[in-house]
């Protein structure tokens, strides 16, 4: 009886002495991590993103073990986060983990959370790490090709015919079915290999101007962007006008991004509504179910 009492306490003792060990070698284990993340430049609402992690170890001779990140709300992660095995001591391990967050606006991304079972798995222990920052998102970005009409105006990706008198007598663009072959360049087709349409070019309705409604939607932001993305990567000048905002037209990289800040934002404090006023070249009025309305030269909203 008391052999098997001994017995009984020897066993305690060991599990006691166990976690005590545990504990303090996953305290141990988290306390050398250090750990930053990197954001993508552009994220959009909706849309799985990278989140990519350096992780390195400090102040442990055995550097740390079989760690995971896990990032919280507004961000929307896939799997169990992003994990490393072994990282040794003062190395850098990079790694990464999906994530996406629903909605447009400027977020506040809070402290991460790295968490280990090591050494034994008999329990999992947490610390936060990677400090809280703003990051903004921009409003989802559809695929709208089908959407844009063919339009003897320029409307797409073209490539200019100058005239002699330097007029734009007509573009080029790939061929869409339905294109009649009379006005296929057999030429330019020719030289690229693929068939190409030469349609007539209007020096003055190039550039296309996005309306938004009064009372805008989500759905209606969204949509102004995936516009905006589409003709920035053809290089077609956009402007932008709504409620108390109008962007005079522009192209590049720099220029989208501005309006999608804008429009990322949309919602805050807005002046008065100017009144509307002609706009040159072509415009797209985009209702508030998302809808397209595609005009020329003016017309109100």
């Amino acid at each position: 009886m008391v052999t098997g009492n001994n017995f009984l306490f020897i066993i305690f003792g060991l599990v006691v002495g166990l976690l005590v060990v545990s504990h303090r070698l996953a305290g141990t284990n988290l306390k050398a991590v250090r750990c930053t993340r990197k954001f993508p430049e552009e994220i959009y609402a909706q849309t799985k993103f990278n989140l990519v992690y350096a992780i390195r170890s400090e102040r442990n001779r055995w550097g740390i073990f079989t760690l995971t990140v896990r990032e919280q709300a507004p961000l929307v992660g896939e799997g169990d986060g992003a994990s490393v095995v072994r990282v040794r001591p003062g190395e850098s391990v990079s790694t990464a983990s999906t994530y996406s967050i629903d909605s447009r606006g400027d977020k506040i991304i809070k402290s991460g959370v790295v968490s280990s079972a090591f050494p034994f798995g008999l329990a999992t222990y947490f610390r936060e790490c990677c400090p809280s920052e703003p990051v903004l998102v921009f409003p989802k970005i559809e695929p709208i090709d089908d959407y844009v009409p063919i339009s003897p105006v320029g409307v797409g990706s073209t490539v200019e015919h100058v005239g002699p008198f330097g007029s734009v007598p007509y573009t080029f663009r790939d061929y869409v079915p339905g294109d009649s072959y009379k006005l296929i360049d057999w030429k330019k087709t020719a030289q690229t290999g693929e068939l190409i349409t030469r349609v007539l070019a209007d020096e003055g309705a190039r550039e296309i101007t996005i309306r938004l409604p009064l009372d805008v939607s989500e759905r209606a932001i969204s949509r102004a962007a995936s516009l905006v993305v589409h003709f920035a990567a053809r290089g077609t000048p956009v402007s932008l006008r709504g409620r108390g905002v109008h962007v005079p037209a522009g192209v590049g990289r720099e220029f989208m991004l501005r309006v999608l800040t804008i429009l990322a934002r949309w919602g805050g404090p807005v002046a008065e509504s100017p009144e509307w006023v002609d706009a040159e070249g072509m415009t797209v009025d985009v209702d508030v179910t998302g809808e397209f309305a595609w005009g020329s030269r003016g017309g109100a909203l």
